[in-house]
């Protein structure tokens, strides 16, 4: 078991990790007494991302296509006019 307080595991913590994931047991304390551990994550929490140098799409693609429609002017104005009241300031507020 490795045992060391916050202050000692400054500048290693990416080989007190190293260890952890090893499966030894990593234990950093504090002043106050407060304690933690690390251990390593099973294989199926594993954050798996992409590959290094893939860039992310710049597109969302057409995938929420059925939600988005359009409004004929009618209705544009029936919501402008059920939100009008959230555009007004209380002027009582900045006083």
């Amino acid at each position: 078991m490795i045992k060391l307080s916050l202050k000692e595991a400054e500048g290693r913590l990416d080989h007190l990790i190293e260890e952890a994931a090893a499966g030894q047991d990593v234990i950093i304390t504090a002043r106050g007494g407060a304690k933690v551990r690390l251990v390593p994550l099973p294989k199926e929490e594993e954050e798996v991302g992409p590959p290094a140098n893939t860039k992310p799409p710049k597109t969302v693609g057409h995938a929420l296509d059925r939600f988005i429609g359009t409004w004929s002017a009618e209705q544009e104005a029936e919501v402008l006019k059920a939100v009008e009241v959230f555009e007004r300031v209380d002027e009582s507020f900045w006083r």
